[in-house]
């Protein structure tokens, strides 16, 4: 019976070691460089961090790479811009379109006639927490060196962000009129004009290609957002694209 006992638990033993080598955790940090697909043109620089959780399917046997799956939680700062609806006033002389860093609103009338209020809008500071899912593929390069391979989609929502607003009066700026708030809040100025908050949500298309040396990594990774840029918007386009770099350490 006590040898019984003690085959059972060996065996219990070793399922348990066996299931907990297929786990391993990667804490990650990095900077961001993120591109707005409408608005501005340049690119901005941002940050990463979270931690990467694989759990490996198979393993990697001669020329046949591991495969896994690999998900993980990071908080991810972007700067890009305050996407709203025009109406009336736009500096970059559309009417009646979509567009990043203007809002319009009805023509007032008044002494001298009628005038046109809105609001300009600067870069906007987002802090998204994103959730990855995706397959992953890990190729033996030589004795403690690996290359990794990750592609799948992710959600996310956003914490919070930060955003400096100007009220506009027939297409001039009134600088002395500026507001800073949360872009995910509604917010009223002293105009008349209430934006509406931003959509949280965001989801799209993740990737990632590393080289793991022992255990510690370096990742470059590709976020494409599919996320909307207000809350009127129907349609589905690319929001923005950015590019990470990260350096890891697995347990």
């Amino acid at each position: 019976m006590k040898k019984l006992i003690l085959l059972v638990a060996a065996a219990l033993s070793s399922v348990v070691v066996n299931a907990q080598s297929r786990w391993s955790v990667t804490p990650e940090a990095g900077l961001t460089v993120n591109k707005e697909n409408e608005g501005k043109s340049e690119t901005t620089l941002g940050f990463k961090v979270g931690a990467g959780v694989l759990y490996q399917i198979k393993e990697a046997r001669g020329n046949r790479p591991s495969f896994g799956l690999k998900s993980g939680l990071y908080l991810l700062m972007q700067k890009g811009d305050l996407h709203t609806w025009n109406d009336g006033y736009n500096y970059h002389g559309y009417q009646n379109e979509f567009y990043p860093g203007g809002y319009g609103q009805a023509v007032m009338g008044g002494e001298g006639g009628k005038h046109t209020v809105g609001v300009s809008a600067g870069e906007m500071t987002r802090y998204n927490l994103q959730l990855p899912v995706m397959a992953h593929w890990g190729f033996n390069l030589c004795d403690d060196v690996r290359l990794n391979l990750a592609v799948g989609p992710y959600v996310a929502v956003a914490l919070g962000g930060t955003v400096s607003v100007f009220q506009t009066l027939d297409n001039k700026v009134d600088y002395s009129h500026d507001y800073d708030f949360n872009p995910f809040k509604e917010k009223k100025l002293d105009n008349g004009i209430t934006l509406k908050g931003a959509p949280r949500f965001d989801w799209g298309g993740t990737s990632s290609v590393g080289v793991e040396v022992r255990r510690v990594s370096f990742q470059i990774g590709y976020d494409l957002a599919l996320g909307k840029y207000h809350k009127d918007q129907n349609d589905l386009r690319i929001r923005n694209h950015q590019v990470s770099f990260t350096f890891g350490y697995t347990f």
